[in-house]
């Protein structure tokens, strides 16, 4: 039997939330009273809602514990991540690097290169025992935790500034709490259909107060804060939640779109090895930094960016695609051998 193309909403959503994060690393202001800074704090409100929107998508879908699927994932980080490493050390860049810094790279889940596929490995070990509980608590009770969570972890945050988890919601707590929220709007809200231009205008009034209130603080400090688009404020979880409910309702399907899609977290890795590349050999759009014209100009490329990497991961898939599955084979009954051992020897001491 064919296997059935998943709708391409969603997998719209992470490419464009790809793109948004790529946009926000790269906006910054170095000119201060200037249409940059106010550029910048558009952008980094705006984009900061990537990373929540891929969580919603896994919460939504649910993620299922499969060992070998990780250590796939594993190979594909310490693969760019090596990359990455021995390129920075050609360029000169890795030459003050100390030890701590050159192990997240050799090992980038554990040394938490990237924080996002650390927490996402400590989400998946934890998913069966979360969707395990979460589908035996009963409505109600479901909804009473999540807003008990978003009032301690987000509305805190939001309105005092006191970060409880002291992350700015890049750790495991903020990424639990949308995985949850994820899997309730799929338990219990799937079926409902959304107005689309309640939701767009929805987002949009967000996104214009939370803007609004970045800029006031803008204006009375005069130094460019995104205090309020944190990860874990509740206007950056409100909207990533308006455009998740948004794209999840348009039901269509593209081979395209969806083989793009595979390629986000590997592009989303290899980011700033991409920007190396891109200043080192093609474009220094950094000498434009102290422009008005250097926000737009990251528009570009950002394009650049998502091109280049889907197109070499193409490429890794295409070349070294069956060796990783191989070895991540022959790891998993590795890990499975040692885990039977430890366990027999630890039943055996007790």
């Amino acid at each position: 039997m064919e296997k059935k193309e998943r709708d391409s909403g969603l997998e719209l959503l992470r490419i464009i939330g790809l793109f948004l994060i790529f946009w926000m690393h790269g906006a910054s202001s170095y000119v201060n009273n200037s249409l940059s800074a106010w550029l910048c704090i558009v952008i980094e409100t705006i984009g900061n809602v990537g990373v929540p929107v891929f969580i919603l998508i896994s919460g939504y879908f649910g993620i299922r514990f499969k060992p070998k699927k990780l250590l796939q994932l594993d190979l594909m980080l310490i693969f760019y991540c090596w990359t990455g490493l021995a390129l920075r050390f050609a360029w000169g860049d890795a030459a003050e690097y100390g030890m701590e810094q050159i192990l997240s790279y050799v090992l980038p889940v554990i040394g938490r290169n990237s924080w996002y596929f650390t927490c996402y490995f400590a989400l998946a070990i934890l998913s069966p025992f979360l969707n395990e509980f979460v589908e035996k608590l009963e409505k109600e009770t479901f909804r009473r935790m999540l807003v008990l969570m978003l009032v301690i972890f987000s509305g805190i945050t939001t309105f005092l500034f006191f970060d409880i988890t002291q992350d700015g919601g890049k750790g495991i707590v903020n990424m639990t709490l949308l995985y949850l929220i994820g899997r309730y709007i799929r338990l219990y809200q799937d079926k409902k259909v959304y107005s689309r231009k309640k939701l767009i205008t929805a987002y949009v009034a967000i996104m214009a107060v939370c803007i609004a209130l970045n800029g006031a603080l803008y204006v009375v400090s005069g130094t460019v804060q995104n205090r309020f688009s944190r990860d874990n404020t509740l206007f950056t979880i409100a909207a990533s939640v308006c455009l998740f409910l948004l794209f999840k309702d348009l039901h269509f399907r593209s081979k395209v779109i969806n083989r793009l899609a595979t390629h986000v977290p590997a592009v989303f890795t290899m980011e700033w090895t991409l920007r190396g590349v891109v200043t080192a050999y093609m474009f220094d759009y950094l000498a434009w930094r102290e422009s008005n014209w250097h926000e737009l100009i990251l528009f570009g490329v950002c394009f650049l960016l998502l091109a280049m990497g889907t197109v070499i991961d193409e490429l890794r898939v295409l070349l070294l695609g069956r060796a990783e599955e191989k070895l991540a084979d022959l790891e998993y009954r590795g890990l499975t051998t040692v885990c039977g051992t430890l366990k027999r020897c630890i039943l055996r001491f007790f």
